[in-house]
C-alpha cells in the first residue's frame, strides 16, 4: 500500500487511477493524516464484502416494513397515457 499527499494525488491523478486498475491501494494523506483510500473495485460488485453487507442490511430493512398499497397487475400503455379518446 502506497501513501501520497493530496497534492501529489491531484497532480498525478491519472497515474493514481492506473495504479488502482493494476490492483494497488493508495492512501491519501493531508498533513500526514490519512483522509482517503483509493482501492481497486471488483468488476462484479456482488463479490465486494462491503456491498454485500449493505445489500443485506437493505433487504432486512425492507422486510421489516409493512406491505402497503395495492397490486393491480401489469400497467398497459393505455393506463399510462389514456386510450387516445378525448
Amino acid at each position: 500500500m502506497r501513501e501520497m499527499t493530496v497534492r501529489q494525488a491531484n497532480q498525478n491523478f491519472s497515474q493514481v487511477v492506473a495504479a488502482a486498475e493494476r490492483g494497488e491501494t493508495i492512501v491519501i494523506t493531508k498533513n500526514g493524516v490519512p483522509v482517503a483510500k483509493i482501492a481497486p473495485q471488483p468488476a462484479d460488485r456482488t463479490q465486494d464484502p462491503e456491498w454485500r453487507s449493505a445489500f443485506a442490511a437493505l433487504k432486512k430493512s425492507l422486510k421489516s416494513k409493512p406491505a402497503t398499497g395495492y397490486r393491480v397487475g401489469t400497467i398497459t400503455e393505455d393506463d399510462k397515457y389514456g386510450d387516445g379518446e378525448e
